[in-house]
């Protein structure tokens, strides 16, 4: 039996899916959990025009709005409310293989938090791409070419069959 827990985060959402290969069976990948970063999803959060230029000795400067600060906090909570849940998700259900799929600047941020991820009796791979609007089928697909699951089995047409 193939047994993982994938997580297929953006800085805005995260999908949290189990992944089960028994014997003869079909592969299954089913989504567990969706998580939202609350700050990521509001819109109009920032305007788009800085707070503003002052005159500063040497040429004319803008303030600090301290945007990509604020950003990077909000991601941080979200990336260890991602790994809480995986962490939950590996305990309850008994994984040993953790696929964590996020954009690089993401896989780093989450990286920062996955301490409790890091067991000798856990298989942690990452993959680096953003693979957040894939549709659950297309995340199998996808990560099956990468072989870290069983491709799904494809239903096949009769000999002379047309589609």
């Amino acid at each position: 039996m193939k047994r993982a827990c994938i997580a297929i985060v953006d800085a805005a959402h995260a999908r949290l899916f189990t992944y089960q290969q028994v014997e003869a069976d079909e592969p299954t990948l089913r989504e567990e959990r969706d998580l939202v970063s609350a700050g990521r999803q509001m819109h109009d959060m920032f305007s788009d025009s800085k707070p503003g230029n002052r005159w500063q000795e040497g040429g004319r400067g803008s303030t600090d709005d301290h945007r990509t600060a604020h950003l990077a906090e909000m991601d941080s909570k979200f990336a260890k409310r991602i790994v809480e849940e995986v962490t939950q998700l590996v305990r309850e259900q008994g994984f040993h293989h953790v696929i964590i799929v996020a954009s690089p600047k993401m896989l780093g941020t989450l990286r920062q938090f996955d301490g409790a991820l890091r067991r000798n009796d856990l298989i942690v791979d990452e993959v680096a791409q953003d693979l957040a609007w894939l549709s659950p089928p297309q995340v199998h697909d996808h990560l099956a070419a990468m072989k870290l699951i069983d491709p799904r089995p494809r239903a096949t047409l009769p000999r002379g069959a047309r589609r």
